[in-house]
């Protein structure tokens, strides 16, 4: 599930946190890259005990109003709706869900005070009374309401705050780890099971996902050992501008381009430019697209003359191969 456009811009986050500065230990930074790509399985798992909570939550309110001095009918009957949603029901009741939540040590105990009121607003929306009254239920219906009641907790600030402060990581990639489990959660069928295993933002059973993370390692990689030797191919295709005065941002991605042209053969050019200016749009200013657009096609042409760039794989340009070879590949 993690794109590879998404694993550039967490290189070029890595390569911006340290700027290629002076003395840098690559093996300190790509320690850091690992642990920040594998973070996104914690974050995600513990957005997942947050709905998992609510509902616990919900059940320990329900035994709060049993135990009051005069309870009310309400307390006595309580509408048990929630806390037996089969779809909570199910993700709670997953082996491997209770696996990671114990290996990532997550717990919201000390946080009540928070998912009480949270409760309390959940109650009160229309949507809660609707579910809560329906006349039947079905696991569409729960998984439904499940999902709905997701995205309050996903959007709450205070739980915001209280993931980003577990990790450094975490900010700048939490709503985009939250759309994440919103999918899994959306792709979850009836047929998922106890023993089935939980599925993850990044799953290091598919192959494609560790090769992609592998890319991204090796871009950081390569970057960071070609980090001064650009310059001048930089400089010499700037036109009219100076390098010290081009933002910091540009630099790191037409750095990073640069290793693209060179070390990935299989990486089509118009594939990299394109890359790049979309992270730009992202991450760097508004006139930033056109700007490394013009660089990059500047310096593709100049390192294609000189022979540095050399692609190769189904659907790309190999001057190697016959004229009749090449038109049939």
């Amino acid at each position: 599930m993690l794109s590879r456009h998404f694993l550039r811009a967490k290189v070029l986050q890595t390569l911006y946190s340290c700027n290629g500065g002076d003395n840098i230990d690559i093996a300190v930074v790509e320690t850091n890259f690992d642990h920040n790509i594998n973070s996104f399985n914690r974050l995600g798992v513990s957005m997942m005990c947050s709905l998992v909570h609510m509902r616990n939550f919900a059940a320990a309110f329900i035994e709060e109003g049993k135990q009051k001095f005069i309870p009310k009918e309400e307390d006595k009957n309580p509408n048990m709706r929630f806390v037996e949603n089969a779809f909570v029901a199910q993700l709670a009741n997953n082996a491997d869900f209770q696996r990671h939540c114990a290996d990532y040590k997550i717990s919201f105990a000390e946080q009540d005070n928070v998912f009480r009121k949270l409760y309390s607003q959940i109650r009160d929306t229309d949507r809660y009374k609707e579910y809560m009254s329906a006349a039947g239920t079905d696991y569409l219906t729960d998984k439904k309401f499940a999902i709905d009641v997701f995205k309050v907790l996903a959007n709450e600030p205070t739980l915001i705050d209280l993931f980003n402060d577990q990790s450094i990581f975490w900010e700048s990639d939490y709503m985009q780890t939250a759309q994440h489990v919103l999918t899994i959660l959306k792709k979850t069928e009836p047929t998922w099971g106890a023993d089935d295993p939980l599925p993850l933002i990044f799953d290091k059973s598919s192959q494609k996902e560790l090769d992609d993370v592998e890319f991204a390692r090796e871009l950081l990689n390569r970057t960071l050992l070609s980090w001064d030797e650009h310059v001048g191919l930089i400089t010499k295709n700037l036109n009219g501008w100076e390098y010290d005065r081009v933002p910091v941002i540009d630099i790191i991605l037409i750095k990073m381009a640069i290793t693209e042209f060179i070390n990935f053969p299989s990486i089509p050019e118009p594939v990299t430019i394109d890359e790049y200016i979309e992270l730009s749009k992202e991450y760097s200013t508004d006139r930033s697209k056109l700007f490394i657009n013009g660089i990059l096609d500047r310096i593709q042409i100049e390192l294609r003359a000189k022979g540095k760039i050399q692609k190769s794989g189904r659907g790309l340009f190999n001057p190697n191969l016959e004229d009749e070879e090449q038109q049939n590949q």
